[in-house]
């Protein structure tokens, strides 16, 4: 059985603070730091960095990164805990600016021998896999809040080369870590689970910044919609028509929240779907400061994802009441794993505010093939009248080698009866080409009209290749990763939609929607990645 995709358009802390000299830039009014493993030394992604006597804090990135000011006013320490991990307080005073501060967290985890011991000293049966996700889905609904609240986060989308074909183009010139980085600070107001994300009212999204970092390479190629079919495209992935923009995207495959709606194969509608869909294993027990948590791992099953796909992933439970703490899942063709990244993935967390989970980030990738527009062409042709030559600038050198004097590599046809006429010579210069018409075969031409010449006369060019051995107009397809993240840095329960602000336009392209001001906005920063050396 073969079945299409489809997802919505979609520590332990040492006694003196380990500190690196940055090989990057960092800000001299920031304080940068980076959180690790203490005994692999790996990058602990997504961390939850809390400000120690507020209900404020974000999140480590991809890389385990995160950025503070140096004026936090009142913040005397931050707490760092992630799932699996024993959680860090540390004091701001001892992080160092213009230095990379190094945090090394302590796993925490217990084994499947030792989850079965713990249970049998209490006289417990050891519940299944299965029975675990079960009542984790059947408590969805007093576990997560069904009344009104809103969240202020640090929104992001951007796209990272999936291989080297991105990187090629550009020749090892600037950093391809980031492509079309947007940012900005946002609200999600949200009427509670069990409402509809894009149909009720009451859901809504206020923009407190969001623009272009320019820091980054800005590509247009890469940023046009999909069209599944020449310019960009999802291998075996068909895009839903539910539509929106890019944010709206990444709140839709949120599958907590959404737990009632059809999200991305296969979790598809997750209390319905998801078990019948999915194998499970229990795998042992995570820690999250003191909180046990189940750690499930699921593989969907080949009736479901067909001859070609599976997925696979981790559900994170409470021992303690079911809740859902954090879902990974990821989607992969077949016997391509070990070479290849997902085709998509989507990671999510929840954490405990006064009983109730709520979002602490969400983060959705899908990989796509785009026709980049970094390759060799003409940029322009200026055609003289008078003498009947063209001139030819390319957009790069051009290997003279190709072209010398061979007439053959240009072809000259004269109004709609293609009639061809001869190139009498070739000029080459430094930075352009100069290809002679034939006058006397041109001006004997019946057809020969001096006021339309400019428009009957085409040049076309063939087998020209440019220094580094590109072929003129070779269209090259580049495979790309399409990253959307919310890092969640306050959460306030109750909290309800003011009419009087301006609301995001959840189909119109984020660029285009109007920001508001936000009140004690120096509480709030975007925590933009650290751009990289070529050579890191």
């Amino acid at each position: 059985m073969v079945k299409k995709l489809f997802f919505i358009t979609l520590l332990y802390y040492c006694t003196c603070l380990n500190v690196i000299q940055a090989q990057d830039h960092v800000d001299a009014n920031q304080l940068f730091c980076r959180v690790l493993e203490e005994g692999s030394k790996q990058p602990i992604l997504y961390a939850t960095v809390k400000f120690i006597g507020t209900n404020r804090g974000l999140i480590s990135d991809d890389r385990g990164e995160f950025r503070l000011p140096l004026d936090l006013n009142t913040i005397e320490k931050i707490e760092i805990s992630s799932i699996g991990f024993g959680t860090k307080e540390i004091s701001v005073k001892e992080l160092r600016k213009d230095q990379i501060n190094i945090i090394y967290l302590k796993s925490k985890v217990e084994e499947l021998d030792a989850v079965a011991l713990v249970l049998k000293k209490k006289k417990l049966p050891q519940p299944s896999a299965e029975e675990i996700v079960a009542k984790a889905l059947r408590r969805i609904p007093m576990n997560y809040p069904k009344t009104p609240f809103s969240y202020i986060g640090y929104y992001r989308d951007y796209q990272q080369p999936a291989d080297d074909s991105y990187s090629k183009l550009y020749k090892g010139k600037g950093s391809v870590q980031y492509v079309n980085l947007n940012e900005g600070i946002i609200e999600v107001f949200d009427a509670g689970f069990g409402t509809d994300y894009f149909g009720d009212n009451k859901n809504q999204t206020l923009l407190y910044s969001y623009g272009r970092n320019a820091t980054f390479i800005q590509d247009s190629t890469l940023s046009v919609p999909y069209d599944n079919d020449k310019k960009k495209y999802l291998k075996d992935v068909t895009i839903s028509p539910l539509g929106g923009n890019e944010l709206s995207v990444l709140n839709i495959t949120d599958i907590l929240r959404n737990h009632d709606k059809v999200t991305f194969s296969f979790v598809d509608m997750f209390d319905k779907d998801f078990m019948k869909n999915h194998f499970f294993t229990l795998e042992g027990l995570s820690y999250l400061g003191d909180i046990p948590i189940y750690k499930i791992g699921f593989l969907t099953e080949a009736k479901i994802a067909g001859t070609l796909h599976y997925g696979k992933g981790k559900i994170y439970i409470s021992k303690e009441n079911y809740a859902i703490h954090k879902f990974n899942y990821e989607m992969y063709e077949k016997d391509k794993e070990i070479k290849k990244s997902p085709l998509y993935a989507a990671t999510l967390e929840y954490k405990d505010i006064n009983g109730k989970m709520y979002l602490n980030y969400l983060t959705f990738n899908n990989k796509f093939q785009a026709n980049s527009d970094h390759y060799f062409k003409v940029k322009k042709t200026v055609f003289d009248e008078e003498d009947l030559f063209f001139d030819v600038y390319f957009n790069r050198k051009f290997d003279k080698k190709t072209i010398s004097s061979k007439k053959n590599r240009f072809k000259i046809e004269y109004t709609y009866k293609q009639e061809k006429i001869n190139v009498k010579e070739v000029l080459i210069f430094d930075d352009y080409v100069r290809v002679l018409i034939d006058k006397n075969q041109l001006l004997s031409s019946p057809d020969f009209n001096k006021s339309t010449l400019k428009r009957d006369l085409r040049l076309t060019i063939k087998n020209i290749k440019d220094i580094d051995g590109n072929l003129l107009d070779k269209i090259p397809s580049v495979k790309v990763n399409q990253y959307r993240e919310i890092f969640v840095q306050e959460v306030f329960p109750g909290k309800k939609v003011d009419k009087r602000l301006k609301v995001m336009n959840k189909y119109a392209p984020l660029l285009e929607s109007e920001i508001n001001q936000l009140e004690e906005k120096e509480k709030y920063w975007v925590n933009t990645p650290l751009k990289r050396n070529r050579n890191n």
